[in-house]
Formats: C-alpha cells, sequence, structure tokens
C-alpha cells in the first residue's frame, strides 16, 4: 500500500507542482491583505486627533459625498475604535471605498480594489490571472484537488511504523540531499492539517458539484446561482434613493445594544453587527430598519440566519486563516509558505534520483 500511495503521490506531484507553488505563495500574501493596506497607508485608517464626537451622519455624508468625483455613499463602516476612521462603500465601481476622518469630514484615502496590487494576486491565485474565468479557474481547481490527494497520500507515507525522533527533525548537518528530503517531508508532515483545510475550503469556490455536497452535507437548502457570500447572482432591483436621515439613530441603538461590538454597518434599510465574541469573521447579527423613521423593524442573529450563510462564514475564515486572531493568521500564512515549497524540494528530490539511477545504470 505504501509504495502505491508513494507512486501515487509522486506522479500527481510532478504535473501541478508549479501551480500549486503559485496558489500557496499567493495565498500567503493575501492572508495578511488588510494588515499590508494598512502598514502601506496609515494615514488612511487611523486619525491623528481624537475629537469629543463625530459628525452625525446625517450631516457627514452629504459633505463626503460633495468631495467625491460623481460618485456617492452607499453604506457606512464604524468601528468600536475611535482612531480608525469610517469606511464608505461607494455606490459606483467595484469594492470601492472611501476613508473618512469621522471628525472633520474629510476624505482621507481611497480604495479601489482592481487597481489595487492584491487585485493581481487574487486573479492569479483563484484563476490564474484568466480574463474569462474558465480555463485557468478549473486548473486551480482540479490542481487543488490533487493536492488534496497528495498531501494526505504523502502523510501516510512519511508517517513512521514506529516512534523515531529523526523523522520530526530537519537535519542540517548531515548534507544537502539530506535537507531538502527532511524539509519535504517533516514540513509537508506539520503543515499536512492546514493545508488540507486551505484546500477543502478553497475547492468551494472552483466547482459546483463539491459545493452543493458541501451544503447537502450540512442539511443546506441549495439554490440556483449560488453566490461566493450565500446569495444569489442575476438579480437585478430597482435603483432607489438613499434615505440618510436616521442612520445615525440606528447606529446609536445598535451601538448601545451591542456593546463588545467590533464593527457596526448601515446602508439604506439595513445595518449588520460583527462582535468582538463572534465565532468566525464573517459571522454578523442582520438588522432591517423603517427607513423614514429609523425604527428596527426585524432582527435576524447569526445563528439564525441561513444554513448556506453560515456555511461561508465558515468556508471564508478557514480558508483565509482568520478563525483564532492573529495567531492563525500567522499559522495559515506560515504554512501556506511551507506548501510553496513543498513542490520545489520535491522536484529536487526526484531528479536527484533520476540522475542517481542514471549513473547506476
Amino acid at each position: 500500500m505504501r509504495i502505491f500511495l508513494k507512486k501515487l503521490h509522486k506522479w500527481l506531484s510532478l504535473p501541478v507542482g508549479i501551480i500549486i507553488t503559485i496558489v500557496c505563495l499567493t495565498g500567503a500574501i493575501l492572508v495578511f491583505q488588510d494588515e499590508i493596506l494598512e502598514l502601506a497607508n496609515p494615514t488612511h485608517y487611523y486619525i491623528d486627533e481624537i475629537k469629543e464626537s463625530p459628525i452625525p451622519l446625517a450631516e457627514l455624508i452629504p459633505i463626503v459625498n460633495a468631495q467625491l468625483d460623481s460618485n456617492t455613499v452607499a453604506s457606512v463602516k464604524i468601528t468600536s475604535d475611535p482612531k480608525r476612521t469610517y469606511t464608505m462603500s461607494l455606490t459606483k465601481g467595484f469594492r470601492e471605498s472611501a476613508f473618512v476622518n469621522q471628525y472633520t469630514g474629510e476624505v482621507t484615502g481611497y480604495y479601489k480594489f482592481r487597481e489595487s496590487p492584491f487585485f493581481t494576486i487574487m486573479t492569479l491565485h483563484r484563476w490564474l490571472m484568466d480574463g474569462s474565468r474558465t480555463w485557468g479557474k478549473y486548473t486551480v481547481g482540479i490542481s487543488t484537488l490533487l493536492f488534496t490527494i497528495i498531501l494526505i497520500s504523502g502523510f501516510i507515507v512519511w508517517m513512521p511504523r514506529r516512534f523515531n525522533k529523526s523523522r520530526f527533525k530537519i537535519q542540517f548537518r548531515k548534507g544537502k540531499k539530506r535537507l531538502f528530503y527532511d524539509l519535504h517531508n517533516v514540513l509537508g508532515a506539520y503543515a499536512c492539517l492546514v493545508l488540507l483545510i486551505c484546500a477543502l475550503t478553497g475547492m468551494m469556490w472552483s466547482f459546483d458539484w463539491y459545493r452543493n455536497s458541501v451544503f447537502r452535507l450540512f442539511g443546506a437548502e441549495i439554490k440556483q446561482e449560488q453566490g461566493h457570500g450565500g446569495g444569489q447572482r442575476g438579480e437585478k432591483k430597482e435603483k432607489q434613493e438613499t434615505n440618510i436621515l436616521n442612520w445615525q439613530k440606528i447606529f446609536d441603538n445598535l451601538a448601545a445594544s451591542n456593546k463588545d461590538y467590533e464593527y457596526i454597518q448601515i446602508q439604506d434599510g439595513s445595518a449588520s453587527v460583527h462582535l468582538k465574541s463572534s465565532i468566525t469573521s464573517r459571522a454578523s447579527d442582520k438588522y432591517g430598519f423603517n427607513k423614514e423613521s429609523g425604527e428596527i423593524t426585524k432582527t435576524t442573529l447569526f445563528k439564525d440566519q441561513e444554513t448556506t450563510t453560515k456555511v461561508w462564514a465558515w468556508v471564508y475564515s478557514l480558508h483565509v486563516g482568520n478563525y483564532w486572531g492573529i495567531w492563525s493568521k500567522i499559522f495559515t500564512c506560515f504554512f501556506s509558505l511551507v506548501g510553496a515549497s513543498l513542490p520545489i524540494t520535491g522536484y529536487y528530490i526526484f531528479f536527484i534520483k533520476r540522475r542517481k539511477t542514471k549513473k547506476n545504470r
């Protein structure tokens, strides 16, 4: 059995190794996307001087709209940290937002995802920069599927039949060949679980059949044209005028009733609250409110939301390593870098053995 798994591990790895390296390397970078953006542009995210109270949203948003070039505010995200700027999503553009000093009304910066280097990294990670999102998407998906088999077979082959300390250590003083062998086997064994989680969750974005199977496994209702966030695509809604008069009232009410909120996001007629104690980074309680009176008319806690929404929240958090604060991010980033190195060390071992076999012949 081990001989078969060893051959399976080797011959599956050879054709997809380069793609696995690309996906793991780009994934490692994307884990710390938010942190890198904040370090690169601190003035966008943080305020130098905190004043007594922010400008009310009904006054602040028109001030911001006057500074925007043919665009308007669609939603506002307010964190519990008074030193952080408000993040206002814009009506036009794909994931475009403005950072606003809530005490002065000044726009401190803009973020346009399509113009960010992270957009290029994301397209490389998910569909190898294939604009049609067809062959690139399926190439990444198939490679990820094979990667799960490679990881499992490799771990079984590595697993010692008897406890041996040397199998768990990297030997630095026994030559280059042994070093590469240990870098591949020992690091691969340690990284196996985290890489398996990333691979299994990553396939949710690649294959409809896989995504539907996961939904069925958790008893979720499968909807047609299922989007990546649990909603449906292709629905065209009539554009309505945004009513911001009661946004401040809604924020004050939600902040008062959710003392441990991490952020509150408000848009036309609805709001969401993410708590510091939330089990995943995408777990938010949803609220609907009357735009004219500001009265909250509907409350849907995360635990009561559709199963598809909860599955997507867990899948996303597990995939990007955002489920145990900064530590899970560090683990995910480090082991993703290990995953990127495994094909390189594997190729080295393969070609060294082939060269040795030719010499013997």
